[in-house]
């Protein structure tokens, strides 16, 4: 059996474009046939159980049966809404992008409001919240034109994300409100094409989430914790970049950060890792026992590039 780490994302698309009103716990319980139905449909999403091909087809079928739904629900007398959704339990391999627009495709005639839906959900579950207050650690984002240095700019102060312009600014990251060294920062990036025109499923994984190598021992230069070690031009990939920046203070918090282990050398996570990262994050910031309590800090800006 195979464990899918990004089936969380494609299940999440699923539900907003075709408007599943059933919940995760009886889905769960139909779908395994079992009281512990639930946790294991839970475990199953984020990769934590393996997909057996008896459940592979049972989640398939009824992926299919809501998509029959939903046409009927968009156009009653169209022949697609009376011909079956044709996904199959290999499309569950698919890249989290490519099986979205797979399914749109399934969908022939998804609504406008389900496509933002389900464009805001992935964006939201490709990153993460940061806590907000003064004690907690702030992303800067900071913009440079050859010798010109505008004023950095916290996104969560209302002033709005900064704006770059490809080929005339150079950035800077940078984290205040820390003390210390830790022991590792991890930082990524995630590009919401709306600004374009474009949903995050019209581009490829690769295009819509980037790392800077991971994970990386950040420099301090004037009370400001620096991820990049100097300006970068920005590139010329235009749209709303969501920077999210996990800082390790504890070293064997790594292990149960990084699904690559707990002494992996700084490199770019895949799509099935970052899935998994982002999981794993989200469990370590979230633990009901405090067991991980500051070990990671998370913190969080936007900035806007035009091409």
């Amino acid at each position: 059996m195979t464990a899918m780490p990004n089936l969380y994302l494609k299940w999440r698309a699923f539900r907003e474009l075709a408007d599943v009103n059933d919940p995760d716990n009886w889905i769960g319980k139909e779908l395994f046939k079992t009281e512990d139905g639930a946790q294991r449909f839970s475990k199953l999403l984020r990769g934590d159980l393996g997909c057996s091909p008896a459940i592979a087809e049972n989640l398939i079928r009824f992926m299919n049966d809501w998509i029959g739904v939903a046409r009927s629900r968009a156009d009653k007398s169209s022949k697609a809404a009376a011909s079956p959704a044709t996904l199959a339990p290999g499309d569950l391999d698919l890249p989290v992008l490519t099986f979205v627009a797979r399914l749109i495709g399934e969908l022939q005639a998804a609504a406008e409001k389900n496509l933002d839906r389900a464009h805001q959900a992935l964006l939201a579950d490709m990153t993460l919240e940061a806590p907000r207050g003064d004690a907690s650690p702030q992303l800067l984002v900071e913009r440079f034109a050859t010798s010109r240095s505008f004023a950095s700019v916290r996104p969560s102060s209302g002033e709005g994300p900064i704006v770059f312009e490809a080929g005339k600014h150079k950035g800077q990251l940078a984290v205040i409100g820390v003390r210390g060294l830790p022991v590792g920062a991890y930082t990524l990036f995630t590009r919401d094409a709306a600004p374009i025109g474009k949903h995050v499923w019209d581009l490829s994984w690769g295009e819509a989430v980037m790392w800077l190598p991971a994970p990386t021992v950040p420099k301090f230069s004037d009370g400001r914790l620096l991820l990049l070690p100097q300006a970068e031009p920005v590139q010329p990939a235009a749209g709303r970049f969501i920077v999210t920046c996990a800082l390790v203070w504890q070293k064997d918090a790594i292990a149960r950060l990084d699904p690559r282990g707990g002494a992996p050398p700084p490199g770019i996570l895949d799509e099935q890792e970052t899935s998994r990262f982002l999981t794993n994050l989200r469990r370590l910031t979230e633990d009901k026992f405090k067991k991980w309590q500051d070990a990671v800090t998370v913190s969080r800006a936007e900035y806007i590039v035009k091409a």
